[in-house]
């Protein structure tokens, strides 16, 4: 049986002192890139930044400074124009003034991570539990290996391929 708290926190260990270097969205996806940023070039043929490693989440998160939200996943469940100044405030706050750090990670049994930054923010990842949708992932940017996948709150099988 595979101890959800446990292999979430020891996955995401790798984060610690690395900075966050990318804020973005797709659809309602939120998007986080850690690590130095590289050229790539993205299926279509373009080119974009990644860092080293990336979080993608579905699910509810919260990012919170001092006690109060900053954003929430409700910031890209909007139309087009609201999730784009959502993202964009959330690039202000979190890289533009200098970037943050990953100080800590915290993880619970229920398939959710608590990510502390430095300058006092920390992002709250909420699954839904919803059995066999994605609340969210991590994985290296770039490399061909097994993400770690979080469905329906637990870590899915797929996460050791």
């Amino acid at each position: 049986m595979i101890d959800t708290r446990n292999e979430i926190e020891r996955r995401l260990s790798v984060l610690h002192g690395l900075e966050l270097s990318g804020v973005n969205h797709a659809a309602d996806m939120l998007t986080l890139s850690f690590g130095p940023l590289r050229e790539v070039t993205n299926f279509k043929g373009a080119l974009k930044y990644v860092g080293v490693w990336a979080l993608h989440i579905q699910c509810a998160w919260r990012l919170e400074e001092a006690g109060r939200a900053v954003a929430t996943e409700d910031d890209l469940r909007a139309p087009d124009e609201k999730a784009q100044a959502g993202t964009q405030r959330m690039q202000e706050v979190l890289l533009a003034n200098g970037r943050a750090i990953v100080e800590a990670v915290i993880a619970d049994d229920a398939g959710g991570a608590t990510l502390f930054l430095s300058r006092g923010f920390w992002l709250t990842v909420i699954p839904d539990g919803k059995a066999d949708e994605e609340d969210w992932r991590f994985f290296a940017s770039g490399v061909d290996a097994a993400h770690l996948v979080i469905k329906g709150g637990a870590v899915a099988p797929e996460s050791f391929d």
